[in-house]
């Protein structure tokens, strides 16, 4: 009798533990979603004013003028300048950053990590994709 009463007892709390579980198990899932989505978003929004700083930098200082940046990001974005803005576009999300200096329209495309050199030449900015010793 004591062997059925224990027995029981452990088959009550288990299922009272499942209950609880099925309960949260969404609510946790939401929660995870919601943070990978916020660090997603910092994360361009960070990268996004790395570039218009890196932009304005060489634009600022002129012909001649260097800048090599490492980007990261969590999933595949679009990058775009127009103007005085960058645009970080990714799958839930878009940013914008204000820059000092307007023109070098460009858009790239990019996944995890990306590295950049950007350049003042022949009166413009020149922006390339350099990914030499990335994996």
């Amino acid at each position: 009798m004591k062997r059925a009463q224990v027995s029981l007892e452990f088959l009550i709390l288990l299922i009272a533990f499942l209950a609880f579980l099925a309960a949260w198990l969404p609510l946790l899932a939401e929660i995870k979603e919601g943070a990978e989505r916020r660090v997603a978003l910092n994360r361009a929004r960070e990268a996004g004013a790395r570039l218009a700083g890196a932009l304005d930098d060489v634009c600022i200082l002129g012909e001649g003028n260097v800048r090599e940046l490492e980007l990261n990001f969590v999933d595949e974005v679009k990058v775009e300048v127009k103007g005085r803005r960058v645009f970080v576009i990714g799958k839930n999300y878009a940013v914008s950053i204000e820059r000092l200096c307007s023109g070098s329209e460009f858009s790239m495309e990019f996944e995890g990590q990306a590295r950049l050199r950007i350049s003042a030449e022949d009166g413009g900015i020149k922006v390339e994709r350099i990914n030499k010793g990335l994996t």
